[in-house]
């Protein structure tokens, strides 16, 4: 027996453990700290969950060829399966035939095709949107919402949340514009019929004039609006409702726990169960809004 180990001691040191290639990775959209915050929680959750630490982040490069080839670097090193973070990640990853994988806040992957990818699950930056209502009615006290949004861009979104209103038996409209320019002459008359509206993650959200009409126009009827990102609380819309960094990438892990189990019901857009608020004082004041302040993570 002694001799034996005395051999087995030998061999370790002349021929060192070789270290098991890390199968997956995380290529990550660049220039966000939004996308870095998640990247880092991903980083630590699948580390956490009892597997090696991740390859990367690798940034999404802004030369295309580049990009193309740092998928295949990941790939080289024995990644089969990759986080994807941010529109553009999601998009580069998913064009490789061999790797497979979650994609992680990507608004509308309908309108995308992500949805449609056979071998990748995503994570949603919506929270559950069922949980989302049901917090609103028992916290805020509405009980009747519009959704804007642009048609082109998140028509598939509006129509789960407007599912997600039937079942919860709230009374929804969908303001779906074909652009801005759509706003003045649809807004105003859709507020005097609603308690609050939803702003989903839309171009709209995003044009400063827009954004500025929209939360000019809600509290002139005195009616709350409510955001999907921090950020939109921080340009005056009164509420912002979503999942913190940690609580995406816990469901991302277990996004790709599933889809490595072969499991196909896993393949599939994920929403995150638990969310936060951020609120803007001032708009929440002038509209005397009843809110849940355990929720308040940030106010502006």
């Amino acid at each position: 027996m002694r001799t034996i180990m005395a051999l087995m001691l030998l061999l370790t040191a002349v021929f060192p453990r070789v270290a098991v290639a890390q199968d997956t990775g995380i290529y990550q959209q660049a220039g966000s700290a939004l996308y870095d915050s998640v990247a880092a929680a991903v980083k630590a959750e699948h580390a956490a969950d009892g597997a090696q630490s991740p390859q990367g982040p690798v940034a999404v490069s802004t030369d295309p060829v580049q990009a193309a080839k740092d998928v295949k670097a990941l790939e080289s090193k024995g990644a089969k399966y990759l986080y994807a973070i941010g529109p553009s990640a999601a998009n580069l990853a998913t064009q490789s035939a061999t790797v497979s994988g979650v994609y992680i806040y990507v608004p509308n992957p309908g309108a995308s095709g992500l949805s449609a990818k056979a071998r990748w699950a995503g994570v949603s930056p919506y929270p559950d949107p069922r949980l989302v209502l049901q917090h609103i009615r028992a916290s805020m006290r509405i009980q009747s919402i519009a959704i804007l949004y642009t048609k082109k861009y998140n028509q598939e979104v509006a129509q789960v949340f407007d599912a997600a209103a039937a079942e919860e038996k709230m009374p929804c409209r969908l303001l779906g514009l074909k652009g801005p320019e759509d706003l003045q002459a649809t807004l105003g008359p859709a507020l005097k019929s609603v308690d609050a509206l939803l702003v989903l993650l839309d171009p709209i959200a995003f044009n400063p004039d827009s954004i500025r009409f929209v939360v000019n126009t809600c509290l002139q009827e005195k009616k709350p609006a409510i955001g999907f990102m921090d950020s939109v609380a921080s340009v005056g819309v009164p509420f912002a409702i979503y999942p913190s960094a940690d609580e995406i990438a816990k469901t991302a892990v277990a996004a790709m726990r599933g889809l490595k189990q072969a499991k196909p019901e896993d393949r599939k857009v994920r929403y995150p169960q638990k969310f936060v608020l951020s609120i803007n004082e001032n708009a929440v004041k002038s509209l005397g809004a009843h809110y849940d302040a355990q929720k308040v993570v940030k106010r502006y």
